[in-house]
């Protein structure tokens, strides 16, 4: 790290470093003031969004996610050379494990509470919730990446173990991520749209486990603001679901528990919950993982992609069960047992 930020950072925060120690894209500070994490970015547009979006949260009651450093000035960003910065005190936890119930329904809660402040922010751009979800093009933009892959691996064979893997749950991937694209319309998409458009509501869209932190008092954060953006809050749901299942084997009652830990929190409509394991359908872990790698992505590894899609084979059974048997979530619904028509 360029030694003249820290003598910045110093002056400006009146603090003494004694040291740096980088982390994926931050750099923790260990400094008389406590730890902190330094992050940059290139727009200072997003650096003001994040800062500002954490004070909101705290004003309308989400304290547990990030906090901002301000300077002896009161800024919370400050520039050097051509990056902006921003400064967070280091919340001393864990990463949550998605093989952990007890984490996941901590995480599920932490979620809630999160969506529940992450409302009454108006959206000026009203297109970002005009025809379908931001979702399902991303969905259709996966797919058709790994369609374009398979083609290629196709027409020269499979040249690694990994290559070998991808191809022998290809079809598997293919049909169900096309059959969900095909029958996302039947699902009740559109009132959510109009939903979150009249709430202004917003979404993290990153959940993965890393980004959910949870002390040793039983708290649990939710940090890196820096994807929150106008959305159906429903994405982060079955983002969430999808990693946890996969740890947790795809096993139903692991997913009834924590949607009762967030609808305790953040009331869910039976109709909401269904769309949820509907859109579980889509192979989403799969094709994350495998077209990340293959478009060198930051952060997609050749040995984590290939862990997942082992263990997404060996538990395939586990997931066509959990799919097939939708009517057990609603064993413990007041309307008891039913069927969707649409």
């Amino acid at each position: 790290m360029n030694k003249g930020i820290l003598s910045t950072i110093e002056k400006a925060f009146r603090c003494q470093i004694y040291g740096v120690k980088p982390k994926r894209n931050v750099n923790l500070l260990k400094t008389d003031r406590g730890h902190w994490i330094l992050k940059g970015y290139k727009q200072v547009e997003k650096a003001v969004w994040v800062t500002e979006l954490a004070d909101a949260l705290y004003q309308k009651g989400f304290h547990h996610t990030v906090q901002y450093v301000a300077s002896q000035e009161g800024a919370k960003i400050f520039t050097f050379e051509d990056r902006h910065y921003t400064i967070m005190k280091m919340i001393d936890g864990h990463e949550a494990d998605n093989g952990s119930l007890f984490d996941v329904k901590k995480t599920a809660e932490t979620l809630a509470r999160f969506h529940v402040a992450a409302q009454g922010f108006p959206n000026v751009h009203s297109y970002a919730y005009e025809g379908k979800p931001a979702l399902l093009d991303k969905w259709e933009s996966r797919l058709e990446y790994f369609e374009r892959l398979m083609w290629s691996l196709e027409q020269k064979g499979p040249q690694t173990k990994l290559e070998q893997l991808i191809s022998q749950q290809a079809d598997h991937v293919l049909r169900d991520g096309k059959e969900l694209l095909q029958s996302a319309y039947k699902l009740p998409l559109t009132p959510e749209m109009f939903l979150a458009m009249e709430r202004g509501t917003l979404a993290h869209r990153d959940v993965a486990s890393h980004n959910f932190l949870l002390t040793e008092r039983g708290n649990c954060y939710l940090i890196d603001l820096d994807t929150v953006g106008h959305d159906l809050q429903l994405v982060d749901l079955v983002q969430l679901m999808s990693r946890m299942l996969l740890m947790q084997e795809y096993r139903m009652d692991s997913f009834v528990e924590a949607m009762e830990a967030y609808s305790n929190v953040n009331y869910l409509s039976d109709t909401q919950i269904w769309a949820v394991h509907q859109l579980l359908r889509y192979p989403d872990n799969f094709l994350r993982e495998v077209t990340g790698l293959y478009s060198q992505r930051p952060g997609y590894h050749m040995k984590g992609v290939m862990q997942l899609i082992q263990m997404e084979g060996k538990v395939m059974a586990n997931r066509q069960r959990f799919l097939n048997d939708g009517e057990r979530i609603f064993q413990r619904s007041p309307w008891g047992h039913y069927h969707f028509v649409g």
